[in-house]
C-alpha cells in the first residue's frame, strides 16, 4: 500500500510560500490606463461645455460684438468652432492608441495626445473671440 503524494501547495499552517511578484511593467500599465481615462473624461467634459457654449455664440452676430470671421455668411467657421474640439479629441485618441500600442511609448504618446487635443479647443476659442 502506497501513500498519495503531498499536494503541491503548502498546508494551511506555517509560513507558506512568498506571494508571487507582479509581472514586470504591470503597475505602470494600470497607472497609464487610469491617467488616460481621467484625461479622456476631462476632455469629454470640456468638449461638452464648449459645444453648449457654441450653441449660443452665434447670438452676438447681429451686434457689433460678433467677430467678422465667426459671423460670416457661409457658416463654415461656426462648424469649425462647434466640431473642432471633437475632431481634435478623436485625433488625440488615435495618437495615444497608436503611440502606446505600436511604438510602445505610452507616456510620450499621452503627452502628444494632450497637445493634439489642446489644438481643438484653442482653435474654437480663437475662432469665436478672434
Amino acid at each position: 500500500m502506497s501513500f498519495p503524494s503531498p499536494p503541491p501547495y503548502p498546508p494551511s499552517y506555517g509560513p507558506g510560500f512568498p506571494p508571487p511578484s507582479p509581472a514586470p511593467g504591470r503597475p505602470h500599465r494600470v497607472v497609464f490606463a487610469v491617467v488616460a481615462g481621467l484625461l479622456l473624461a476631462a476632455a469629454v467634459a470640456v468638449d461638452g461645455l464648449l459645444s453648449f457654449g457654441m450653441l449660443f455664440a452665434g447670438d452676438s452676430c447681429g451686434t457689433s460684438a460678433g467677430t467678422a470671421r465667426f459671423c460670416d455668411d457661409s457658416g463654415v467657421w461656426m462648424l469649425v468652432a462647434m466640431f473642432g474640439p471633437w475632431v481634435a479629441l478623436a485625433a488625440a485618441v488615435v495618437t495615444v492608441v497608436l503611440g502606446a500600442v505600436q511604438v510602445r511609448r505610452p507616456w510620450t504618446a499621452l503627452t502628444a495626445g494632450v497637445l493634439v487635443y489642446a489644438a481643438g479647443p484653442a482653435l474654437a476659442l480663437f475662432t469665436v473671440f478672434g
